[in-house]
């Protein structure tokens, strides 16, 4: 398998945004589970904000996985969300490196946050 990178997203991978959305709604209908919809724009706008981890693979940089954080109760609190891993890329411990990821970034921008 290529190499994988994973890291802090930003607006450069906006392109990326209607993949990661069909990639979720796809997910969710093999597994007959209900997901909460998210708007191109929201999940753009978690983009710019520095609050998403992308990971990609290979130097064609083809879209491997996503999950993005959220706060709240006055960034008390801070949750990871949204985390998808395409099937082709499934069974490597990429869902595992992204949340890790994740993990750290709330750490990094809410130190004192209780993290779930």
């Amino acid at each position: 398998m290529e190499e994988i990178k994973v890291m802090v997203a930003d607006a450069s991978h906006e392109i990326y945004v209607d993949t990661i959305l069909e990639t979720i709604s796809a997910a969710a209908k093999v597994r007959g589970t209900g997901i909460a919809k998210r708007t191109h724009e929201y999940v753009a706008q978690k983009m710019r904000e520095g609050k998403a981890v992308i990971a990609l693979a290979g130097e064609q940089e083809e879209f491997a996985g996503f999950c993005y954080i959220e706060s709240w109760g006055n960034k008390q609190y801070v949750a990871n969300s949204g985390l998808i891993v395409p099937e082709r890329f499934r069974g490597h411990g990429l869902a595992r490196r992204i949340k890790q990821r994740a993990f750290a970034l709330s750490r990094e921008m809410w130190p004192e946050a209780k993290l779930f």
